[in-house]
């Protein structure tokens, strides 16, 4: 009988091992999940924004802060992996994690920016390449593409050497202190390149891309110089780029802009040192900002009579309005999304796309007020390269005293900027880029992107006048214009509309509110122990001061350092009850994870014209992954412990990257065959081989 009971009682003893076992590879997928969630909100809310006030504060020149301060920011998860993995856990899932994240990232990243890339109408193009197509900058693939092909080779040279270990019988890497120095150094060379480029690719001979694009820069010039000299001179350019369409709307401009009040001189080159980031914007091949009629998420209709209030036409057609809002709804749904993307885990942002017509523009003629929807630049996104918030969409309001935006049309107080009494702009015809720039130095300067070229002209329109109207309180010596908007809360005085962590999401699905409600007690400590930088004034100035930009980026640390160990461990501990290699998990399931942010903003920043950026972020992230990810831990491992790091078992991580080399191989020779235009079945080719190489990966273990 006892013998009986205690049979039973083992038997409910092993149901509950069972059970547990069960699911036990769910909770470390959950754990691992979570973890992938605290790391990509952590890094894009809180460390990016505070290193970039830590880079404005020290006057860090961009190229400098982007290939250094944000590109650590920026690719912390997967430093932080191999960080933990070597010195914490001992096990290859760090190297595993970044070889997967440089795969993912090239296939994977590049053929999302082709699929979000806009669409195109030009005949002549669409059969050669066909709607949706990136052209590439020639000088971001030679240098980015270069030194990421230089990584690829010092990280194999770094991993050739294998050791038979007789204690263990198995077969390990070893990485010598001289080669680990070799793989590091790589990246202060690449530092150099990138802050001394234009020096380096003048010396070479090349011709680069932004010395064929037109743009203008206004205010004060000698009055023998004219609008169209000097708006095809700005950045060393010419207006053989123009076509017939585009030097229609220059003459039309210069026709508004001819009473005197904005004069323009050339731009010389030695200014550009001066823009780093419009220099940045304005390289960006300007076909990728190119659209169809009604195929493009921001020009899916054309402005004409029936949105613009023009000279011959002062009314509205609300029918054409209505009518043509449900024909863009379904195509602006797509934008919406990908907008929300960064809303992680059902947070949700009512502002302002989800509830406004994009192209959308009013115009009175009698007060000479324009409204109208303009993309504006981050502050806290500005050194950084393709970020899922880099730039936000906000409804401007042009009159000739005042110049305002808020996010919401539908809420004229909240989060509103009034800008400052400017009498100087940078413009970019071809890509609608404008940029105000403050009339105090060192104070922030506006970058604006218009949603279409009837956009454009009309604010620029606007902005002329605006000059001529506010010229008497400069003289004055006034240079802002105070806020009157009466009391607000502190929430509703921040000019940067983001979400907070703890904030309930009000239009979220089902499953978006269970997820929120489930992570609410993470949210709510990440709340309160992260300090948010992201605060500014009505004048656009940020408010945090640098002492919290610091605790910003030591709590931000923090927490990234207990996601990575997190990540770490669950994977390694699922890795151990599928039965598969920890590499092999990091290449696969880790290295998406970590990647799946930067997936995000590059989508996000292809949709906006940007695909160049999008592709130039992939290979640069890569080239960091390797060079410091894996160089800077190997030569702290190798200083501290005799020379060298053998604890790498050889588990096919070679071939991973003989993967990566014959990838890069691949893109390489198909962006000389198409005179460096990525096209859609590039992206299916991209997809199909990552799939591939991941069954590969997954099905040598068990095959």
């Amino acid at each position: 009988m006892a013998d009986d009971y205690a049979y039973a009682d083992d038997g409910g003893e092993n149901d509950g091992n069972a059970l547990g076992s069960f699911f036990y590879p769910f909770a470390l997928v959950a754990l691992s999940v979570t973890s992938f969630w605290v790391q990509s909100v952590v890094t894009e809310e809180r460390l990016v924004p505070a290193l970039n006030i830590i880079s404005e504060y020290f006057n860090i020149p961009d190229d400098i802060a982007g290939a250094t301060l944000m590109a650590a920011g920026a690719s912390s998860p997967e430093l932080l992996c191999t960080i933990i993995s070597l010195f914490v856990t001992h096990s290859s899932l760090g190297l595993g994690t970044i070889v997967g994240s440089e795969i993912f990232n090239q296939l994977i990243i590049c053929a999302g920016s082709v699929y979000s890339s806009k669409v195109h109408s030009n005949d002549e193009s669409v059969k050669k390449y066909g709607e949706r197509f990136l052209v590439l900058d020639r000088t971001m693939v030679v240098r980015e593409v270069g030194f990421y092909a230089l990584s690829i080779i010092l990280l194999y040279v770094a991993l050739s050497e294998v050791v038979w270990d007789k204690n263990d019988q198995v077969e390990r890497i070893n990485v010598s202190l001289f080669k680990a120095c070799l793989l590091f150094g790589g990246y202060l060379v690449y530092v150099v390149v990138c802050v001394y480029m234009e020096q380096i690719m003048a010396m070479i001979g090349f011709v680069l891309a932004w010395e064929e694009e037109p743009s203008v820069r206004l205010p004060p010039v000698p009055q023998e110089v004219t609008v169209s000299d000097s708006w095809y001179n700005l950045y060393g350019g010419s207006n053989q780029g123009l076509n017939d369409s585009n030097e229609t709307h220059l003459r039309s401009l210069e026709s508004a802009m001819s009473c005197g009040s904005v004069r323009c001189r050339n731009f010389h080159e030695e200014d550009l040192h001066q823009l780093p980031f419009i220099y940045n914007l304005t390289s960006e091949p300007v076909e990728n900002f190119e659209t169809s009629g009604g195929k493009s998420t921001h020009d899916s209709v054309s402005a004409s009579s029936s949105f613009v209030n023009d000279d011959d036409n002062n009314t509205i057609d609300t029918d054409t309005i209505d009518t043509n809002r449900k024909k863009v709804r379904g195509l602006l749904s797509k934008g919406c999304k990908m907008l929300r993307c960064g809303d992680r885990c059902g947070a949700d942002r009512d502002y302002p796309v989800q509830v406004n017509y994009v192209l959308e523009l009013t115009n009175d003629d009698d007060t000479c007020e324009i409204r109208c929807h303009l993309w504006e630049r981050s502050y806290f996104y500005s050194k950084a390269r393709a970020r899922a918030h880099a730039f936000q969409l906000r409804w401007f309001t042009i009159t000739p005293q005042k110049i305002s935006s808020v996010p919401d049309r539908n809420s004229p107080t909240k989060h509103a900027m009034v800008y400052p009494l400017f009498d100087e702009i940078h413009v970019d015809v071809k890509r609608r880029i404008i940029q105000l720039v403050h009339p105090v130095e060192g104070k922030r300067d506006f970058v604006l992107i218009a949603p279409s070229l009837a956009i454009f002209d009309a604010v620029l329109q606007a902005l002329d006048k605006y000059v001529t109207a506010t010229s008497s309180l400069r003289d004055m010596g006034v240079t802002e214009l105070e806020d009157d908007r009466g009391v607000l809360s502190k929430r509703d005085r921040n000019a940067d509309p983001h979400v907070e962590l703890i904030e309930f999401p009000k239009n979220a699905s089902m499953p978006g509110i269970a997820l929120w409600v489930a992570t609410f007690p993470l949210r709510l400590i990440m709340h309160y122990s992260l300090p948010d930088v992201r605060q500014l004034d009505h004048h656009g100035h940020v408010t945090a001061s640098i002492f919290v930009a610091y605790m910003s980026t030591v709590m931000s640390l923090t927490w990234l350092l207990a996601g990575s160990y997190t990540m770490v461990v669950s994977l390694e501990s699922l890795a151990d009850v599928i039965g598969i290699p920890d590499s092999v998990m990091g290449v696969t399931l880790s290295a998406a994870g970590t990647s799946l942010p930067a997936y995000i903003a590059s989508r996000i920043a292809a949709e906006r014209g940007f695909g160049n950026q999008a592709v130039a972020n992939v290979f640069g992230s890569n080239t960091f992954n390797i060079f410091v990810g894996l160089g800077l831990p190997w030569v702290i491992y190798c200083l501290a412990n005799d020379g060298s790091y053998s604890e790498l078992e050889n588990e096919h991580i070679l071939e991973s990257i003989l993967t990566m080399a014959g990838a890069l191989v691949l893109f390489v020779a198909l962006m000389l065959q198409t005179g460096y235009v990525v096209l859609k079945w590039h992206a299916d080719l991209f997809v199909l081989l990552y799939v591939c190489y991941v069954a590969y990966s997954i099905g040598q273990v068990f095959l």
